[in-house]
């Protein structure tokens, strides 16, 4: 048997979904397919969703990357949105590009996927023109 799927994830220290949500969701699919998962977390530090925070915070991602590198984790997801789509238009790239580098310097390079640049290229594939926002922040932040 080949080594389970190690699967890592970046998650602002005030959620408390993602680590029950998505280990759940990959329990589901090893109930019909044969491939088997382990999930690994790393936190960054976030009290209030400010554009300020959410700049320090994501900041502290490359420590999460390194230590998430550790586990020789095979992909790792930035699962915060309004931290990387507040830093402007086209960051998700930039974030994606610099945590990869940071897990190449630390030996376990693993790809990067960040919950924005998911959104940006689900949105291309559906050719979508128009799109209904709700979210739950103040409109300046939104």
């Amino acid at each position: 048997m080949t080594r389970p799927i190690r699967i890592g994830q970046i998650v602002p220290s005030s959620n408390v979904t993602m680590e029950t949500e998505i280990p759940a969701l990959l329990r589901a699919r090893e109930s019909i397919a044969p491939e088997r998962f382990t999930f690994h977390s790393s936190r960054m530090r976030m009290r209030k969703v400010t554009k300020e925070e959410l700049a320090a915070m994501d900041a502290d991602s490359d420590r999460c990357a390194l230590e998430l590198s550790d586990a020789a984790v095979d992909v790792l997801g930035y699962a915060c949105l309004v931290a990387i789509m507040s830093m402007g238009e086209g960051y998700h790239r930039q974030s994606e590009a610099r945590l990869h580098q940071r897990t190449v310097e630390n030996g376990h390079a693993a790809p990067v996927v960040t919950s924005a640049g998911a959104l940006i290229e689900g949105l291309a594939a559906l050719k979508a023109k128009r799109i209904a926002l709700i979210a739950p922040y103040m409109k300046p932040l939104t």
